[in-house]
């Protein structure tokens, strides 16, 4: 069954989405600032990757898409030698490649399964309403067929 709607699964609206994610990323990169070049050379992209994944699945694929590249950005800039330049060597660029794969494949995943969950509240609660008329019209019939019946 094709369920036209079933992208609208998050109902929350994208001004409270977006500052909620500009939080999150003022959050992240204050504390990654804080940990010291020791900690955010070796790991420079995976908060900002696993926040993605958390707005995925609370808020839905563009909001985590967009924090997700931002964030990558933001980190290449500041936190990967040499510190505020854009360089991509080729193990920086493989570094980076494969954290946005594996990150990406868990967003596209986690929007995948909440639109199926989504779509399956749905129908759950078609049938329950098919459920419930046909219910009522049941009662409907045998109040008339008792009626015509004398019973």
């Amino acid at each position: 069954m094709i369920i036209k709607n079933v992208k609208g699964w998050c109902k929350t609206t994208k001004n409270f989405i977006y500052s909620i994610a500009t939080g999150l990323f003022i959050l992240i990169t204050l504390g990654l600032f804080a940990l010291g070049p020791a900690f955010y050379i070796v790991n420079p992209y995976q908060f900002y990757f696993l926040a993605a994944i958390f707005l995925a699945y609370f808020f839905g694929f563009l909001p985590a898409l967009i924090f997700a590249l931002s964030g990558t950005l933001f980190a290449n800039y500041w936190f990967v030698f040499p510190f505020g330049k854009f360089v991509f060597n080729f193990q920086d660029l493989q570094v980076w490649a494969l954290n946005f794969l594996v990150g990406f494949a868990c967003i596209i995943l986690i929007e995948y399964l909440q639109r199926e969950r989504y779509k399956s509240k749905l129908l759950l609660l078609v049938s329950n309403t098919r459920y419930l008329i046909l219910l009522h019209r049941d009662n409907e019939l045998m109040n008339i067929l008792k009626k015509e019946n004398n019973v």
